[in-house]
């Protein structure tokens, strides 16, 4: 009798999984499919799964008109700058948290903690004030200097660094070793499951950044690929006409992201599996 109900339980989860999985993975797949379709079997009533034949001239009209392999580049290698500096930033701002001990260390965490729970929003304007005198404006610069840090990645290097175990930090600082050594060959090697994590997150957020990029650029050729698509999807008509390129575009700028995420995806998993990556 426990075993018929072991197994019932495992049949429901599955189906949960399952059912969960596809609602995730539905608008996606909605995106494929109707990137190989004409206008008329995208609005065709009941909706077909396929095409009829499939309409692959969409990426190349996307390829042909759309500068987007500019655009990625742009969006891809500004997420990669901001990326590292922000993870160097973050790790070495949660190291003198946790390791550190100095006057007013509470009372700035705390204030890090108020700044997270501020809308990013009400930073744009002073953030702007400030480009615009630093001569950024319109430069991929500017927008890498207004995020060079994370109040997010603060808070999850300082949960991760309070799980190393006190002892390893004080055998390094018996034998002589100073706090870049300690940061360095002890701390970062221990937290790499996390710095992963974090850098696939913070890379995936930069390059899908819309509204702050699109008040500092404002030249196209300097475009991200979130503004690229928004620029691709008005030429075709705001509220467009041919539906089928605008989805093979969609496809195609989210490659990078794909690929990122297939390849991270275990230290992802590992990072929030194994006590956010800390082996004691």
């Amino acid at each position: 009798m426990k075993k018929i109900k072991n197994n019932i339980s495992k049949i429901v989860l599955y189906l949960v999984l399952a059912v969960s999985s596809f609602t995730i993975a539905f608008p996606f797949l909605w995106m494929i499919s109707n990137s190989i379709k004409t206008k008329d079997e995208i609005w065709a009533m009941p909706p077909e799964v396929l095409p009829k034949i499939p309409q692959w001239i969409n990426y190349l009209n996307v390829l042909r008109e759309g500068d987007f392999f500019n655009y990625m580049w742009n969006s891809t290698s500004t997420a990669v700058i901001c990326t590292v500096i922000v993870l160097l930033n973050s790790a070495m701002f949660a190291y003198a948290l946790v390791f550190i001990r100095f006057c007013g260390s509470r009372i700035l965490y705390m204030l890090i903690l108020v700044t997270y729970i501020m809308p990013a929003a009400s930073t744009y304007i002073p953030s702007y004030i400030l480009i615009s005198k630093m001569g950024l404006m319109d430069t991929h610069m500017g927008y890498i200097v207004s995020s060079s840090a994370s109040i997010f990645n603060i808070f999850y290097y300082r949960t991760t660094y309070l799980q190393i175990n006190s002892s390893i930090m004080e055998a390094a600082k018996a034998d002589g070793a100073g706090h870049w050594q300690r940061f360095w060959r002890i701390v970062m090697p221990l937290s790499i499951p996390a710095t992963v994590t974090l850098g696939i997150l913070s890379f995936i957020g930069n390059y899908n950044n819309y509204l702050w990029p699109s008040l500092i650029i404002k030249d196209k050729e300097k475009y991200f690929v979130s503004m690229g698509l928004k620029a691709f999807f008005s030429g075709y008509g705001a509220y467009g006409m041919e539906w089928g390129s605008i989805m093979a575009a969609c496809c195609v700028v989210v490659v990078p992201l794909i690929l990122i995420v297939a390849f991270g995806q275990k230290w992802i998993i590992k990072g929030i599996t194994s006590d956010s990556g800390v082996k004691e």
